[in-house]
Parts: C-alpha cells; sequence; structure tokens
C-alpha cells in the first residue's frame, strides 16, 4: 500500500491567523492547501484535505480528522512578528528526523526567492512537542510551512504575485511525491498558464509622480510597475 498523505490549511472560520495589508492567513492557506490538494491528486497521490473551505477547526477537532490514519502531513502557515522578520521557515517534531523539513524549506525558498530563515522543532517544559500539530497527530508525520512574513512588505509583496504563489505552492508538490514514492511531473503549460487582467492605477506626464505613486502602491503590498507610453 502505497504512502498517504493529508494537506493542512492553517487556522480558517472564526480563526483568521495572522493579518496584514487586508491579508488574512486563513485565506491564504486554504489557497495554496487546494492548488496542492488537487495537483497531487492528479499525479496520483493519496491525498486528503483537513479542511476545504472557510470553517473552523480548533487543535482537537482538527487533529481528530487525521491521527495516526496517514503517513505525512504539511500543515500551511504564514508568520507574522514585528514587520522586520522575514523568510521561509519549516517545523518538524522533536522526535522526527529533520531531512524532509529541510528538503522542503530549501524548495519553498529557491521557489519564492525568499531567505530560507530556519528549520527547527520545540519542545516545551514537559519534554514534548510544543506545536499541537505535532503533540497531537500520532504516528503522522508533521511538517509545518511558514511560507514568509505576512507582515513583511516583501515577503508579503512577493506572494501577491500569483506565479510566485503557485511556484511555492508547486515546490511542495514535487518534493512530497519523493517523500512519497510518486512519479512528479511538472504541470503542463496550458495548466500552468496564468491569464493576467491589467490594472492602471494613474497616468502621469512627469516621471516623479509616477514613482511617487509607485512607491506608495509597494508600501501598501502591491507590485507596481511604471509603463512609459
Amino acid at each position: 500500500m502505497g504512502k498517504s498523505i493529508i494537506i493542512d490549511a492553517g487556522h480558517g472560520g472564526s480563526d483568521p491567523g495572522a493579518t496584514a495589508f487586508g491579508v488574512k492567513e486563513k485565506d491564504w492557506t486554504l489557497k495554496i492547501s487546494l492548488y496542492q490538494y488537487e495537483r497531487l491528486k492528479e499525479l496520483g497521490a493519496a491525498v486528503a484535505l483537513t479542511r476545504s473551505k472557510d470553517t473552523t477547526l480548533d487543535s482537537a477537532a482538527r487533529t481528530k480528522v487525521f491521527r495516526g490514519q496517514y503517513d505525512y502531513c504539511i500543515s500551511n502557515h504564514w508568520n507574522a512578528f514585528n514587520g522586520k522578520a522575514r523568510g521561509v521557515e519549516t517545523i518538524h517534531s522533536i522526535f522526527a528526523d529533520k531531512t524532509f523539513a529541510s528538503q522542503l524549506a530549501k524548495a519553498v525558498s529557491n521557489a519564492s526567492g525568499l531567505p530560507l530563515r530556519r528549520v527547527f522543532s520545540k519542545k516545551n517544559a514537559s519534554g514534548t512537542d510544543w506545536y499541537f500539530m505535532h503533540r497531537l497527530t500520532g504516528t503522522t508525520k508533521t511538517v509545518i510551512i511558514e511560507y514568509g512574513f505576512l507582515d513583511h512588505k516583501e515577503d508579503h509583496a512577493r506572494y501577491r504575485t500569483d506565479a510566485i504563489f503557485y511556484a511555492a505552492a508547486e515546490s511542495v508538490v514535487e518534493v512530497v511525491c519523493k517523500e512519497l514514492g510518486i512519479r512528479y511531473k511538472a504541470p503542463s503549460e496550458k495548466a500552468a498558464a496564468t491569464s493576467l487582467y491589467r490594472v492602471q492605477n494613474g497616468a502621469f506626464s512627469k516621471k516623479e509622480q509616477a514613482e511617487a505613486l509607485a512607491k506608495k502602491l509597494t508600501g501598501a503590498g502591491f507590485e507596481a510597475v511604471i509603463v512609459k507610453g
């Protein structure tokens, strides 16, 4: 029997997770989880989701869905701290080898262009895992992925770009396929193609006015491009 995996979209429902620049963490975790679920299913993996919509799951309900029933779990998250911290993190159980978590961290860092901040585990005072996604999931090998810092302007802005968002999502799919022992195949060009909808925010006769608006948009977490013509 092949290995199985469940994808966990962190937070949800009444728990928004981190919020910054008008984005709630729960929305991005669901977006990336749904993509990974569909891709892994397409590639023939035995895959499931903890949630497929904006529902509330506390720690007990979330882990009950899969405790010891799947070989692996990827729990998707974005970090937040002080607006200055940035980069990709993965967290593994204190009882687990860090190899899988390290592979995931490197893949996401390479795909997103964000620095790799750390790969780590954390123990509580009683000597067990600090994170309930490790402590309450039985034999299921869980890795928590923090794709970047939602409240860091550059981290945030990069994930606003769909090409980067889905490249990071796909990098996890590729590593997971290797871990599950199934053949990985990149998405076809047709399936990977993303339509672009252009929105013009202003037009100026003076370059400095255009640059001022671009700076304002970038500061608010939006991608801004100046085109002459």
